[in-house]
């Protein structure tokens, strides 16, 4: 189903960057400014793109510092998972193209696999994604794209 993304209501240019590589990176997944929407008109949004899960990239000082998740349900939603921190977070040249299947694995893999709604792909040819207490990368065959410094 995938996960819709957005910011803060007035993200900066980092957030938004970063909102846009994880969209890149999460299979089936759509990004888009949050503007004045509520959390109730998010919901709604990501109903009517029949996304699963909502992730907001929260910000502090014009830096991306927190990450939150929302489930989406038939008729309401709820927070899902521990508010991820980030301390920092290192983006590496993207290809051009990138398979449509994500990989989680690492410490944490089968709770991210759970908060993220990611099915098991069927092909080898995977995004990878190893999830650990301090931090979350993604790489694509042996190279790194996304690195994330979580605080917790």
């Amino acid at each position: 189903m995938g996960i819709y993304i957005t910011t803060s209501k007035k993200s900066s240019p980092k957030t938004q960057i970063l909102c846009k590589a994880l969209s890149y990176l999460l299979p089936n997944s759509i990004n888009e400014r949050r503007g004045k929407k509520s959390i109730e008109q998010i919901f709604i949004r990501a109903k009517l793109l029949g996304k699963s899960r909502v992730m907001f990239i929260y910000e502090k000082d014009g830096i991306p510092s927190r990450i939150c998740l929302m489930k989406v349900k038939a008729h309401s939603w709820e927070w899902v998972g521990e508010e991820l921190l980030i301390s920092e977070f290192h983006l590496h040249r993207m290809p051009s193209e990138l398979p449509g299947e994500l990989t989680v694995s690492g410490g944490r893999g089968e709770e991210f696999g759970r908060l993220l709604d990611v099915e098991k792909p069927e092909d080898e040819d995977s995004i990878e994604m190893k999830c650990g207490r301090k931090k979350l990368s993604f790489s694509y065959s042996g190279k790194p794209l996304l690195e994330l410094e979580l605080t917790q």
